[in-house]
This record gives structure tokens, sequence and C-alpha cells, in this order.
């Protein structure tokens, strides 16, 4: 970690405690905070109720872009926060209301407009749509000193039902989403003018892309039941992508969870199927372009021993892949946990060892990396071993804490580069003028990585007026083969404070912090990369490298929502305060200082 790693880190450190002892001056904690992460403790089972929710409208939050099977995000402030379904909380005083408008603009030429409607006239069925839309039209400066056209489109439409039975709540969701955006980057250097040539064909420089998918959620989950009652549980799920570059999708998994009390302790399951293809890719194995096609059966079979004050749980995750072009594949990783609680609520301590078998399927790289080659078909991922240990609880009554580390040995880690080609003779071919031309799509290759994290998370809730939300993550890589841990930080932190002034006004600032990244190209001389993009890493060994370092991400935004009447309310977002344009991707700059405004209305 270099010195201006550590200063940032320290800075946030101290600035907790200090907004720490300024909240504690209210009395009494109301909020409901869900905080998703990579470790999830276990919490208290919530109590069901039988009328609607309140729905209120969410302070936004940067929607996060992960690299890794660790929390890494680099993020994006095109975004305004997606409004969420609503949550069971207690009871209402007053008409919960048919539902929220949203609308408002900004700056890059940037509309935004979001709808909730739900239905509150049963007393054990939720009934919801909601649709959102948020474009620009803006242009951004490269890195090399080029105007270009960065628009993006994100549309969301969803209809959601819950049923609560006595014990069960069955949820049947139903969502499209389409997100348009072209490739609009080019690193470091000035666009070469023959990319800037309409119909070229050299790279995606220009080229629009959207990425269209719908699909089906159906859950049953069994909310009130404990170690001793016998569960059944079912999670359906099926997936329909699509690309303006003709690639398809299919995705779908029935996963089943089985709990039954046996004499000593509990016997649980978790296990399913999944099935994957997808068409016009570059087949991992045959390197042609056709077909992808996986069947995967899981099964998770643990024993759980002891109570809230000591408990043990033991098992094995099994992983059988059968691959249309490939030999079948046989996963297995201990699934191993205990938990000690000397003092109940205030102090936990926890370690386990397990691992993971991580599908690679198309989207789900793609919505990782959107900039990706679109004829991708990714290795999946071993997590072989998952070595985890740690402590949360309370630091005082008002103040939640946890401090972990994580080791994780893992196989076929894919790693992002940018591919150059390299025209020793530009002047004999009139369509390359430039010694060189580098695509603006990413490739993939794989190594082997052993990744040690340290995480840190502290989280304060002063009665209904202050939260404060404080979390830092430092990494550690090491590569079987490559020197470097290519686009992935050595440490990120996150700081959000969120303030209700008075009953109409509240307020909320986050700070994003993201340590330096090094991104990588590789030069070859006068070939495509295509035919390689699959290839052992030593099959790359006689490439140039070169290296480029993007900047420590420094992200500050602040939003605020003044409520007119219970009906009326304003809203206003001033995102990357901090006017740094930093790079989502080696090319790929963000929108630098950003408004958006506007009116909501509850009916």
């Amino acid at each position: 970690m270099t010195g201006n790693h550590i200063k940032y880190f320290i800075l946030l450190l101290m600035l907790a405690p200090a907004t720490i002892a300024f909240a504690q001056r209210d009395t009494t904690l109301s909020q409901e905070v869900e905080v998703v992460k990579a470790y999830k403790p276990t919490i208290s089972d919530a109590n069901k109720i039988n009328e609607m929710p309140k729905i209120d409208e969410e302070k936004p939050q940067k929607p996060t872009f992960n690299y890794s099977i660790y929390s890494q995000p680099i993020f994006n402030t095109f975004s305004v926060n997606t409004l969420k379904a609503a949550t069971f909380a207690d009871r209402p005083d007053t008409d919960n209301g048919f539902g929220l408008v949203r609308v408002g603009v900004g700056n890059y030429y940037k509309p935004y407009g979001e709808i909730f409607l739900n239905n509150q006239n049963t007393k054990n069925t939720i009934f919801g749509i909601h649709g959102r839309h948020l474009s620009s039209h803006g242009k951004l400066t490269l890195e090399g000193g080029d105007r270009v056209k960065a628009p993006f489109s994100e549309n969301e439409a969803e209809m959601f039902i819950k049923h609560l039975y006595k014990n069960s709540i069955l949820s049947i969701n139903l969502d499209f989403n389409r997100n348009g955006f072209n490739y609009y980057g080019y690193p470091e250097d000035s666009i070469p003018s023959v990319l800037k040539q309409d119909g070229q064909e050299i790279t995606y420089q220009g080229t629009k892309q959207a990425f269209t998918k719908a699909g089906l959620n159906i859950n049953l989950e069994n909310t009130t039941a404990s170690n001793q009652d016998i569960t059944v549980g079912f999670n359906f799920n099926y997936d329909y992508f699509a690309t303006k570059t003709n690639q398809k999708e299919h995705f779908s998994e029935l996963m089943l969870d089985i709990k039954k009390p046996l004499e000593t302790g509990t016997g649980m399951l978790k296990a399913g199927v999944t099935f994957v293809q997808t068409d016009q890719v570059i087949n991992r194995t045959t390197q042609e372009l056709g077909k992808s096609q996986q069947i995967w059966f899981t099964a998770k079979p643990s024993y759980f021993i002891g109570k809230d004050v000591a408990n043990f749980q033991l098992g094995a995750n099994v992983w059988t892949v059968f691959d249309k072009e490939a030999d079948a594949k046989l996963k297995i990783t201990p699934n191993i946990r205990a938990n000690l609680s000397p003092v109940k609520e205030i102090i936990n301590i926890f370690a386990g060892v397990d691992g993971n078998y991580i599908n690679n399927h198309y989207s789900k790289i793609a919505y990782e990396n959107p900039f990706v080659d679109p004829m991708h078909d990714a290795m999946n991922t071993f997590e072989r071993l998952h070595f985890y240990g740690g402590f949360d609880g309370k630091i005082a009554t008002k103040t939640n804490f946890k401090i972990s580390a994580d080791y994780s040995k893992i196989k076929d880690q894919p790693i992002y580069y940018l591919f150059g080609y390299v025209f020793p003779n530009p002047s004999q071919s009139a369509n390359t003028p430039d010694p060189s031309i580098v695509e603006n799509d990413f490739s993939i290759f794989y190594d082997d990585m052993d990744l040690l994290k340290f995480n840190l998370e502290i989280f304060h809730a002063s009665s209904e007026k202050m939260n404060l939300l404080l979390t830092g993550n430092y990494y550690v890589y090491k590569l079987d083969t490559e020197e470097k841990a290519w686009n992935m930080p050595d440490w990120d932190a996150k700081m959000s404070i969120s303030y209700n002034v008075t009953e109409q006004l509240s307020i909320a600032t986050d700070l994003y912090l993201t340590g330096q990244r090094e991104a990588l190209i590789l030069d070859i001389n006068y070939y495509d990369p295509r035919s390689i993009i699959f290839n052992e890493l030593n099959e790359l060994s006689t490439a140039a490298r070169k290296s480029y370092i993007l900047d420590t991400v420094f992200d500050l935004n602040f939003n605020a929502t003044y409520k007119i009447t219970q009906q009326f309310s304003v809203f206003g977002q001033l995102n990357n305060f901090g006017f740094q344009k930093y790079q989502r991707w080696l090319g790929y700059p963000v929108q630098s200082f950003n408004i958006l405004g506007g009116l909501s209305y509850s009916f």
C-alpha cells in the first residue's frame, strides 16, 4: 500500500469516530437497513404482518460495478438509484397510497422518470408494478483528447406478486431490462483516423450495443421456521438475454432448500440444476463461432449442530458440469463453519472454510464488463478453498461492527486486457495509416490466483435522524504467472451519511474511494487476436506488455429531498462532486460533475 493509499484509508477511519460521537445525541432507533456484502451474517427472523407495507422514497445510492469474486466496486456516476419494492415494516399509521411518480432532468442531456404502483386491496397479497427510464446523450473527452459521443439508456419494467401464507411467502417476479450504450472509449492516445471512418470494421469504435434481458423468478421461502422444523423451499429463475450484436442466452435454474431436524442436530440440503445456452459466441473449446451449452448439477449437503451461543456446520459442496463440447467436470469443496457468541448480541466469533465453482455465463461477464468482446465465452472459475474468519457485534448500543479476513485459492480467474495490432509497414495498407491500433473491446485470459482480503465495517444509527456506514477493504494478490492483478485495486472504501434535518428536509452524502489499478495492453504483430483469445497465457508470452495506471477514484456525491406537502416533494442530486473523470475501464472515462433534479408525487 503506497503512502497515498494509507492516507485515504486512515482519513476514513479517523472520520468515523467523530461522526459516531455526533450521532449518539439521539436515543431511539427505528430505521430498517439492509447491507449487502460478500459475507452474510445470520440475523433474527422478521415478524410477519398482514398489512400492506408503506412506500417511501428511497435515498439514491451509487450502483456498484464488480470485477472479481469479492466486492471491488468501480462506481458509475451515470445512474440514480432504482426504487425498490416495498418491504415489510411496522403497521403504518396513515394511508399508504397507491403509488409514487418521480420525474427529473440533468446535465449531459439526461431525462429521468420512474413510477411505482401497488395494490393494497387484499390482506395477504402484495401486487406491484415498477417502471424506470434514465438516459443521457452527452459527450465525453477521452485521455487522448478526442471528444466522443457517449450516450446510454437504462430502461426497466417489473411486475411482482407476494402472497403471505401462515409460515411462508410465495414471490413471483416478472422483469424486463434494456440497457443501451456504445463503445465510445479508446486508451491513452488519440483515436486513429481510420477508426473514425464510417463503416470501419477494424474495431468496435462508435458501435452501438444494447443488452436486453427478460426474466421470471418464483420463490417459496419459510420465514418463521426454526432448526426443529421440517422446511422445503425452492427458487426458480429463467432469463433470456440478447445483445444488439446478435448474441442470445437462455439461462434457467431450479434450486431446492430442504431442512430436517434429526436426533442431535439438523440436516440441510441445497440442491438443483442449471441450464445455460448461448449462441453466436466463440466457443471456448472449439474456438469456432457457434453455440455454447452447459448443464450444472449442484448439491450442498450439511449437518448443523448447536444452539445460539455456539454452533457448528459440517458439509460439502459438489458440482457436476456437463459441457456440450468438452468432458464432464466434477468439483468438490468443503463447507465448514463455526460460530461462538460468548456475549449474546454483543460479540460473535466466526470461522470457516468452503469454496465455490463460479458459472461465468455470458450475461454475467457482459454485465461485469460491458465493454468486453461481445463474442466472449468465458471459462468457469473454481475457488478451490476459501478460508475466512473474524468477529462482529456491537461497539455501543447503536453501533455495529464487523472485522474479518478471507484467503482464497482460485483457479482460472478471468483477467481483462486490451489487444493491440502492430503494423510494421503501415504504408503498404491504405486502411492502416497508423503503426498500431488498439482494440477498444476487452479480451480475456486466465491465471491462477491467491487472494487475501481484510475487511472492516462500521454502522451507526441514531434515532430517525442520522445513519453512518463506513466500510473498507484491503487486498493482497499473488498470481501464478502474471506479475500484476490487472484492473483489480489494492484497496477500496466507502463512507455514507444520511441525516433528516427536519420532517420535510433530508440529506445524504456518499464518499467512494478506490485505489489505483493497473490496466494492460498486449501488442501482437499484425494478426487478429480473436483466434488466440482463449489460448493459454504462455502462448501470449511474446506479446509486448504495456501497463497503464488508472488513478485513485475519489467520488463524492450529495443528494437532498424536500417535502412540500404529503404528496409533493422535490429532489436534487450532485454526483461526482470531486470533478474527477476517472476511468471505469481503461479508455472509458465516466461523466464528471453532473446534476439531476426533479419532482416526485405520491398518490
